[in-house]
Formats: structure tokens, C-alpha cells, sequence
């Protein structure tokens, strides 16, 4: 008689943190940090609360994880859009940026939502250093092109923190009133802002 092996429906390690992150990243983005608990985390997953602590002992590392996990990538993804313009065209670069950004609200919208908005609930997290190195790092990329091209006389020179900060800040907030059905795809309503940005509201008048 043939023995027959039986076949494991037990989910790799790997696949299942990638699951839980997931799912996470969801009820993060929709109920925030403090309005989810571990027990929705593995309800939403499919697993036993038991099984969730066994990757994951507590929400703060959770937290960490869905984090770390989303501005790796985020970052990895700006490296490729900025490689891809030449290093001496600043405005195209951030352009470049801007749009790789939008591109990715598209793709993944509650990880965006839990970057920019959730991002915050890291101060119930102990040890941050991680965590906001890579946000600096992210900030950072498109500040050195607004620095570049102020040094180039391509921008007025003005606080180059505040200005990437003004960037981002309408960047930040499409997912909080866009549409995905609607008339203009994110992309062409970063592009839009981005126009609005280099060309200001103030009509200049001759003395």
C-alpha cells in the first residue's frame, strides 16, 4: 500500500508576516493605531490571536514592522524615479518624484495613509530612530532637489525645509478627498499641484 504524505496547509513564515502586515496596514489606515486592536489584526487575517503573537508579541512591534516595512519600499521606489532623470535638472527630478508618489497612492492607498497620517502614532512606540531615519531619508530626496534648484536659480530662495514640507503636505492630503473613479487620475492631480506650486497664485504687477 502507497503512503501518502500529508500536504502542510500551515503558511510560511515569510508569506504569513507579509499577511499580517497587510492587514495591519488596513486597519491602521481605516481605525487608526489606537482603534485597533491585535484580536482585529488576527480576526482579518484568519488566525488565532495565539498565532499573532507569535510574530508579533505586541502592537508597538506590529506598528514598527507595518512602518519599516512601507518606507522601505517607499524609498526604494523614489531611488528608481530620480535614477531615471538626469542628476542636473532638479525641477524634473522633483517633478519625478512627486509623480512616483502619486503613482504609489494609487497602488496602495491605505500604506500611504498609514505613512502620512499614521505615521504619527510612533510616539507610543519607545525606540523610533529607525523609523524616522527613513522618513528623513525620504523628506530628504526631494529636499535636495529643492535646494538644487535654488542654488540654481530655478526657484526663489525661500526655506527649502518649509517648501518640501509644502510639497508633501498637498501630496499628503489627496487620498483624503480623491476619488478613484473621479474625472483626473492622482497622478494628473499631483502633476496639477505641482504646476500651481511652480507658478504661484500672486499676479505680479509693474511698479
Amino acid at each position: 500500500m502507497t503512503q501518502v504524505t500529508p500536504v502542510s496547509t500551515k503558511m510560511p513564515s515569510d508569506q504569513r508576516k507579509a499577511q499580517i502586515i497587510r492587514a495591519a496596514t488596513e486597519l491602521f489606515a481605516a481605525s487608526g493605531y489606537a482603534g485597533t486592536s491585535l484580536r482585529d489584526v488576527a480576526d482579518k487575517c484568519g488566525m488565532t490571536k495565539a498565532a499573532l503573537y507569535y510574530h508579533y508579541p505586541d502592537k508597538e512591534s506590529l506598528l514598527r514592522s507595518v512602518v519599516e516595512t512601507r518606507m522601505n519600499r517607499l524609498n526604494d521606489l523614489m531611488d528608481a524615479a530620480l535614477a531615471a532623470v538626469p542628476a542636473d535638472d532638479p525641477i524634473a527630478r522633483a517633478r519625478a518624484f512627486l509623480m512616483a508618489c502619486a503613482r504609489h497612492i494609487d497602488n496602495d492607498r491605505a500604506g500611504w495613509v498609514v505613512s502620512s497620517r499614521i505615521f504619527w502614532s510612533i510616539e507610543a512606540i519607545s525606540d523610533r530612530t529607525e523609523m524616522i531615519s527613513l522618513r528623513d531619508r525620504f523628506e530628504g530626496m526631494l529636499k535636495t532637489e529643492v535646494v538644487e534648484a535654488m542654488d540654481r536659480g530655478l526657484f526663489v530662495r525661500e526655506d527649502p525645509g518649509m517648501v518640501t514640507r509644502l510639497l508633501l503636505s498637498w501630496l499628503n492630503y489627496i487620498p483624503r478627498w480623491h476619488r478613484p473613479d473621479g474625472k483626473m487620475s492622482v497622478e494628473e492631480v499631483a502633476d496639477e499641484f505641482f504646476r500651481l506650486s511652480l507658478n504661484g497664485l500672486k499676479v505680479e504687477r509693474d511698479a
